[in-house]
């Protein structure tokens, strides 16, 4: 099957230039003026821009535990209506630190998701660190792990990870608050009866992410390993990463549209469904976190998409250590960053293609397949209306759960078309794919970086 995308707008060297696009098998024929004599079916992208679909690298999609937050289906569609084409799924509670969990979790992705997608493995220790060399045979290729509860890794165990992932070409994706830091500030906060929510913005604060990053970043350095860092939330974490690069460290790192868009004081508006973790920070965390997107010094940004539903939030106004901590992101990532970061020139174009699509997907191993317009990559194209102002109502999204912290936003900026693989999954506002075509993407070693 032959698609022809006309004239749309793509980026080239910073600046916007009118292109065509030619989708042949699903994958891209070519890039440029030319236009098939003939096709089966022809895209008007006139006054749009048409961008290579979002690499989500951190995505809560799919846990059997937890079928009330979100499935493949459910998760999938929601991502594709924000323009995310592949997602890198993220252990949960269900672990995936077996050969047999990873097939059987590729097998239900294959069945019931409607974007392509890959694997973390996890959560490891030192039980499961004999699995990595299998694991890592079957394309997955990042295992993660904590320096915190509830899956708590000791430097003993970090650096025996760090040298086996090393091991076998793969690189270890860590959760980094610090446990000493926590445990104090928990203990303090029961001894006063803290259960309200701003309490959760105490137990683990700037200096928790701080004394991890740091400590990890030190052990990946001594270890000559590969390390990325989950969800960062602070300047310093930020900058520790920065320097740890200007010293040739192997370390990569990710925020998400929260972290960049909310602080701490949000949460006394809306309470437990803005309890995450990390936890919320300040106003000049945010500024920064902008700046080291800018800067390269954080690679990319991720949904962290972690629903839960109304009742495992609604039980944090009385005790927030019994909410859910997490929340529903996938559909309004590429908005929010659209909205908060280009328009109000945080970022550019150039910097969200790179931090959304390119550069997850060669940190992960899955470039140039995915997360780009190239000829010869996988058919994954976005196209996005620049101009269109949409106000976010959680009942019109495609979460399970319902509910979007960014309830009454107006963003500005939204997808009107997703394809995967030359296959159009999601256009004007409706989910038209079908599942069944999803595939499994391994991570190429050879092509992490």
């Amino acid at each position: 099957m032959t698609t022809v995308i006309e004239n749309g707008r793509i980026l080239r060297n910073g600046t916007q230039i009118k292109a065509n696009i030619v989708v042949e098998n699903g994958k891209i024929l070519s890039v440029g003026k030319k236009r098939p004599g003939s096709f089966d079916l022809r895209i008007d992208a006139y006054g749009k821009l048409v961008f290579p679909g979002l690499v989500d690298a951190h995505a809560h999609i799919y846990d059997p535990m937890f079928p009330n937050r979100e499935d493949f289906t459910t998760g999938t569609s929601a991502a594709a209506a924000g323009g995310v084409t592949t997602e890198i799924d993220m252990v949960l509670t269900a672990p995936v630190d077996t050969v047999d969990r990873i097939r059987t979790k590729i097998r239900e992705g294959e069945t019931n998701s409607l974007i392509d997608f890959s694997l973390h493995a996890g959560m490891m220790n030192l039980s499961n660190l004999p699995n990595i060399k299998t694991i890592a045979a079957l394309g997955v290729r990042s295992f993660k792990t904590f320096t915190c509860k509830p899956y708590y890794a000791d430097d003993h165990t970090l650096m025996s990870l760090l040298r086996e992932t090393e091991n076998y070409s793969s690189i270890l994706n860590v959760h980094a608050e610090d446990e000493r830091t926590a445990n104090q500030n928990y203990a303090k906060l029961l001894e006063k009866d803290r259960t309200d929510p701003l309490a959760h913005l105490e137990w683990k604060p700037n200096l928790a992410e701080e004394l991890a990053v740091e400590k990890i970043v030190h052990l990946t350095q001594t270890l000559n390993s590969r390390l990325h860092i989950s969800h960062l939330s602070t300047a310093a974490g930020a900058s520790i990463v920065k320097n740890a690069k200007r010293k040739h460290v192997k370390v990569t790192a990710e925020t998400c549209p929260h972290y960049l868009t909310f602080t701490g004081r949000d949460m006394k508006k809306q309470g437990p469904y803005l309890k995450m973790n990390p936890s919320l920070k300040t106003q000049r965390d945010v500024d920064s976190l902008w700046k080291s997107l800018r800067d390269g010094s954080v690679d990319i940004v991720t949904s962290e998409h972690a629903p839960g539903d109304r009742e495992e939030k609604e039980v944090g106004w009385k005790n927030i250590w019994q909410a859910w901590g997490g929340i529903p992101s996938i559909e309004t990532m590429l908005p929010v960053l659209l909205s908060e970061g280009v328009h109000k020139k945080r970022i550019n174009l150039s910097t969200l293609r790179r931090i959304c699509s390119e550069r997850p997907a060669k940190i992960f191993g899955l470039y140039p397949r995915k997360g780009t317009l190239e000829k010869g990559s996988d058919a994954d194209i976005v196209i996005i209306d620049l101009k269109k102002t949409r106000k976010v109502r959680g009942e019109k999204l495609h979460y399970k759960v319902g509910w979007t912290p960014y309830e009454n936003w107006k963003l500005k900026g939204w997808p009107t078309l997703t394809m995967v693989r030359g296959r159009v999954i999601f256009e004007n506002e409706q989910i038209i794919g079908k599942i069944g075509n999803a595939k499994f993407i391994p991570m190429q070693s050879e092509r992490m970086c």
